[in-house]
């Protein structure tokens, strides 16, 4: 069972997110933003974070993917969903530090095989 993090502003998105993982046999927990997230890591240390790409947002993911990968002790994979897709084009996954992408409406089957994709990789690069 892999530990994810869930960041996502809509409260009610991010327990949605967090059921489809759960269902896939993975414990997880949501934060409301990225520094509450932050606030987590010393009780919570994710093999796995899921953060809603937010445009305000975009400035603060390179430290927080730095303070995330210094308490895991690792690079820890991230995933961001993307509720307006034409704020985010796939061009714009190479510019940002993520592992992969998925748009919302989420397709649950294809978002789990993406979770389970990225978790492999990390456990390969360890």
């Amino acid at each position: 069972m892999s530990r994810i993090l869930v960041v996502d502003d809509d409260e009610q998105l991010g327990r949605s997110i967090g059921r489809i993982v759960q269902r896939e046999g993975h414990e997880y927990r949501t934060a409301e933003n990225l520094h509450a997230a932050v606030e987590n890591l010393a009780a919570y240390i994710p093999d796995l974070v899921i953060v809603e790409l937010q445009p305000e947002w975009v400035s603060d993911l390179g430290p927080f993917r730095a303070r995330l990968d210094q308490a895991a002790g690792r690079r820890t994979p991230l995933i961001f969903t993307i509720g307006r897709r034409e704020l985010f084009r796939p061009i714009g996954a190479l510019a940002t530090p993520g592992d992969d992408w998925a748009g919302k409406p989420i397709d649950p089957a294809e978002f789990a095989v993406r979770v389970a994709r990225s978790l492999q990789r990390c456990e390969t690069n360890r």
